[in-house]
């Protein structure tokens, strides 16, 4: 291989991997943080459902989300997801709020 040819390949090379660092990577961090973010919210739902049916009584609203908090978190933790508890918090509120407003 001469000279050239080799000069040649590095820019190619050098490109593609600057196209990949630039558009590849950042898509790929996006869609999978919506995916992460989608399967958190999914779980905290199935979660709050759970609970809704293992305590029927009025009530227990403080028993039940202590419930679904032990539940998820063991689920996040066995995934190597972090949320804050505020997060936690906000996404327990809202699959509450849509299960009630399906009712």
């Amino acid at each position: 291989m001469n000279d050239i040819t080799f000069e040649i390949l590095k820019i190619i090379v050098s490109a593609v991997a600057s196209l990949v660092g630039l558009y590849l990577i950042p898509y790929l961090h996006r869609k999978t943080k919506e995916i992460i973010d989608t399967d958190v919210a999914e779980m905290v739902a199935v979660a709050v459902r759970a609970a809704e049916q293992t305590y029927r009584q009025r009530g227990q609203g403080k028993v039940k989300k202590a419930e679904v908090i032990a539940f998820v978190t063991a689920w996040l933790k066995d995934k190597h997801i972090y949320i804050t508890e505020s997060q936690l918090d906000n996404l327990i509120e809202c699959a509450v709020f849509s299960m009630n407003r399906e009712a």
